[in-house]
């Protein structure tokens, strides 16, 4: 019961919104007819008003030729000046100026001063010359700051604005609007002509003529005119800009409409400048009787439609009684939801909205998912997570994947040195070379490829072969391609590996298998950028694992003398070589023959000699030979690595503080150097750039980027001492390639720019300046 009381309000409010709906429809066919009337009514009215237009437009036409010929004089000054063949001289000439620049200035002010006398029609003009900031007109000569707030500054702009807008801006015969210039009793509402100079400049101007000419001047041309029709004038320029107005109401030309205000409007527009003069007049001047038979047929109009209304609305009752049936039938399927429903169409309406928008709400999230779920699913594909039997053409498409072909590769992309691209090696800088890497391989033509994000510095991308290309040599080409593009716009040395090429989408996990393989035989040939793994399949007959990265780690032990570590890593290969794994004593051999010439690549490179370490003649491979078993070898390779381990430490002392002052050294002698990196550095000691990077830190308590700044930032404040040298030469005397990243160095660890620095160096007494400069 508790429900009728509001149901029968909903249905009442329904049925009148309806009922309105429904007489709206009549009252468009009653209107048919006024329609008519209004039209026939409008074109008599028009051909009235046509003929005052007519009247109008030739008054307007009149205003139009004054002013325009007035103009002429202005325009003529404007050559004149803009031509003057001393005007390029004071362009280019700076604020100290020799007597003969003093002389030119003389003659050019003269010269302003013979064109102003040529037309009483301007009030004032000058030029304004941007290199020494200086303004002359026919009567003065000062700066820019004086000029504005002194002479002809405008009340509605700060200094700024007037240099950045006027002086500064690039103009081509354009006008500023009337108003106020100056200041106390010299201020008068003044139209300004500005023109770029030298003419016709349009990126880097050097100066600006400005002309003023006092409103009263066109007013006066005006004056006559607008007496003659009671009405107004006003002027815009061509970009439609209101420059000034005249007559009894001028506020229409500041956003009134002339309908709101009962104005007959023409206008013209000016061949010469493209001004339009537009004339307002007073409607009651000429349509007055027009006015009064229009209230008439107005009057009989609207009885009319009043009859026509009562009708519509008698008609409109009786169509009603069918469609109220079907929107009680509607209000009982579906009831009233909670909510501002207006009528039964609203109510439909509202109901399809709701379940149209929670679809498209659903297909947008899905949509902002798409990359995260394409990521998750290629990376899942790779790694053989997804039952390929399940994938259809529908979810393919709807993560924007297309395999056109049956054959699929994989390109396993390593990022070995990303220094160039990378400085602080933060996760993020990682993250933004590995989307650029995956972006670079997927726009390259050839293949469909789609790039999948793995470890901190590798990047798999899928390739989907056609089975017609010459597979190998394309796809040596598509990598050649890939790995240049990489090198040389984002400065990061790659390595490829590619693997065979098999058919069918459930043989990605194989084809990544074998990019890594293929990607692993890197370090045991001479540095090949691009690997296949078809190339590599006879070298895993005689595969042992000695990764370059564990041989580097076993030399920075044995060269800080850390026996622990050292015995731990050759125990660990040991282990990764000959547990589990079937591996035969001839191959055990070559593993332990790189072992000792790691071994010996140390001691040259610390100039030490086996007989000072071992006490007898260096017979290393015979004894090799002799050993009856990998056991053997393990055991006098760990005693030897012992033995040099000890050797090394007793001989060098501390040797971290000996290493840390050489690399120092070699700082300070090579800051000077634009190439000189933490990779230099490292590959000039034999370390790793990781290694290096570490130990800096840890032994000088400073980054060794940091120390590398300091040092130059050091030498460029001794070279500042010297007046002479530029900020550009300084930057490059210290290591830097441009002024722009010495300047950005210096305010970060100084607190100002080196310039400001130098000034203020310069600024001291001699005294004061050298203590500063040592401090």
């Amino acid at each position: 019961m508790g429900v009728f009381p509001t149901r029968v309000k909903f249905e009442r409010s329904s049925r009148t919104s309806v009922f309105v709906t429904l007489l709206l429809s009549y009252l468009v066919v009653l209107l048919i007819p006024v329609i008519v009337f209004g039209g026939l009514y409008t074109r008599i009215e028009s051909i009235m008003v046509e003929n005052a237009n007519n009247a109008n437009m030739a008054l307007i036409e009149q205003a139009k030729q004054v002013v325009d010929g007035r103009l002429d004089e202005m325009h003529l000054i404007s050559r004149n000046t803009s031509s003057h063949p001393k005007l390029d001289t004071l362009l280019k000439s700076g604020a100290l100026q020799t007597a003969e620049e003093r002389y030119d200035y003389l003659s050019f002010m003269k010269e302003l001063e013979r064109y102003r006398n040529s037309s009483s029609f301007i009030t004032d003009f000058y030029v304004y010359l941007r290199k020494s900031d200086t303004v002359v007109s026919p009567g003065f000569k000062t700066n820019s700051s004086i000029l504005f707030s002194e002479i002809y500054g405008y009340p509605n702009l700060t200094y700024q604005q007037f240099q950045d807008d006027i002086l500064h801006g690039v103009h081509f015969n354009r006008f500023l609007p009337v108003t106020d210039v100056g200041k106390g009793l010299n201020k008068k509402r003044m139209l300004t002509y500005l023109q770029t100079l030298p003419f016709g400049e349009k990126s880097s101007p050097k100066g600006a003529l400005v002309i003023l000419i006092e409103e009263r001047q066109i007013m006066g041309l005006l004056e006559e005119i607008v007496k003659a029709n009671h009405g107004t004038i006003y002027i815009k320029d061509a970009e439609g800009q209101i420059l000034l107005s005249a007559g009894e109401h001028s506020a229409l030309a500041n956003g009134a409409s002339a309908s709101e205000s009962r104005m007959m409007t023409v206008s013209t527009t000016s061949a010469r400048n493209g001004w339009e003069y537009v004339s307002l007049v007073p409607e009651d001047v000429f349509m007055a009787k027009v006015i009064m038979v229009k209230r008439m047929a107005v009057g009989v109009l609207a009885l009319c439609l009043a009859a026509g209304i009562i009708v519509c609305a008698y008609m409109t009752y009786r169509a009603y009684h069918p469609l109220r049936d079907i929107i009680r039938f509607i209000r009982q399927s579906h009831p009233t939801r909670g909510g501002n429903i207006r009528n039964e169409y609203e109510f439909i309406k509202s109901t399809m909205a709701d379940s149209f928008g929670k679809q498209v709400e659903m297909e947008e999230q899905l949509f902002r998912q798409t990359p995260v779920i394409r990521a998750n699913f290629l990376l899942r594909l790779l790694k053989g997570h997804v039952d390929t039997a399940d994938i259809s053409q529908q979810s393919l498409t709807f993560m924007g994947i297309t395999f056109p072909h049956a054959s699929f590769a994989v390109a396993l992309i390593e990022l070995r040195d990303a220094s160039g691209f990378i400085h602080h090696d933060s996760e993020r800088e990682w993250a933004l070379i590995r989307f650029v890497t995956g972006k670079v391989a997927e726009e390259m033509p050839g293949y469909a490829a789609y790039a999948v994000e793995l470890e901190k510095n590798e990047v798999a991308i899928i390739l989907n072969v056609p089975e017609e290309c010459d597979k190998g040599v394309e796809l040596y080409e598509w990598a050649e391609q890939v790995k240049r593009v990489i090198e040389q716009r984002f400065r990061t040395v790659t390595t490829i590996g590619i693997s065979s090429i098999h058919s069918g989408i459930g043989q990605l996990p194989s084809c990544y298998a074998e990019s890594v393989r293929a990607l692993e035989y890197s370090i045991f040939t001479a540095y090949k950028p691009i690997l296949f793994y078809e190339e590599m399949k006879r070298e895993a007959e005689v595969y042992y694992d000695f990764p370059i990265e564990t041989e580097i780690q076993l030399i920075n032990a044995m060269k800080s003398g850390d026996a622990a570590k050292t015995k731990d890593i050759i125990q660990q290969l040991y282990e990764n070589n000959f547990t589990g794994k079937q591996i035969t004593p001839e191959h055990g051999r070559l593993l332990f023959a790189n072992l000792l010439s790691t071994l010996f690549k140390l001691l040259n490179a610390l100039n030490l000699r086996y007989e000072d370490i071992f006490g007898t003649p260096a017979k290393p491979i015979e004894n090799m030979t002799e050993a009856g078993s990998v056991e053997e070898l393990h055991s006098e390779m760990q005693a030897m690595f012992h033995k040099a381990c000890l050797y090394v430490k007793q001989q060098r002392g501390d040797s971290s503080t000996l290493l840390l002052e050489k690399i120092k050294k070699y700082i300070i002698e090579h800051h000077d150097d634009a190439m000189i990196s933490l990779a230099s550095i490292a590959e000039q000691f034999n370390i790793t750039p990781p290694y290096l990077s570490a130990f800096f830190k840890k032994n000088s308590g400073s980054n060794l980027t940091d120390y590398l700044a300091k040092i130059r930032i050091e030498r460029s404040k001794e070279m500042m001492k010297e007046a002479g040298s530029t900020i550009s030469q300084i930057a490059r005397a210290v290591g830097y390639t441009s002024d722009v990243g010495f300047i950005r160095v210096f305010k970060k660890y100084e607190g100002i720019t080196p310039g400001k620095y130098k000034e203020t160096l310069h600024s001291l007494p001699s005294t004061l300046r050298k203590d500063h400069a040592e401090s």
